[in-house]
């Protein structure tokens, strides 16, 4: 699946070693992802609750090139009306250096 992001919006960076989240969004549609640091797993959400996937940070890879991040999750724990589970966001290069910085905070440290 490929988003267009025309805007990331993140928790509060001071909260991050307790709860990470970044939400795409576009004029229809978010992508939003999830993680608490005292558990396992992160959620992945697009445009509703009930199109979820629930995946082990450790089964959950990213890559960021240029203005692309790249998200693959394998083996997910759960997966409510998603089939695809590769993910290609297109943001603004200003967003790159937080977004790098957030998705890191959102795997914890591996």
């Amino acid at each position: 699946m490929i988003f267009e992001s025309k805007q990331i919006l993140y928790s509060l960076e001071d909260n991050w070693d307790e709860l990470v989240s970044i939400t795409f969004i576009n004029a229809e549609n978010y992508l939003s992802l999830s993680s608490l640091a005292y558990e396992d797993e992160i959620g992945v959400e697009i445009n509703d609750q009930t199109n979820c996937v629930s995946v082990l940070k450790s089964d959950f890879k990213y890559e960021c090139v240029e203005s692309s991040m790249r998200f693959t999750i394998a083996n997910p724990i759960i997966q409510h009306n998603i089939p695809d589970l590769k993910f290609v966001v297109n943001f603004s290069t200003r967003d790159a250096d937080k977004l790098k910085s957030a998705v890191i905070a959102l795997v914890g440290k591996q």
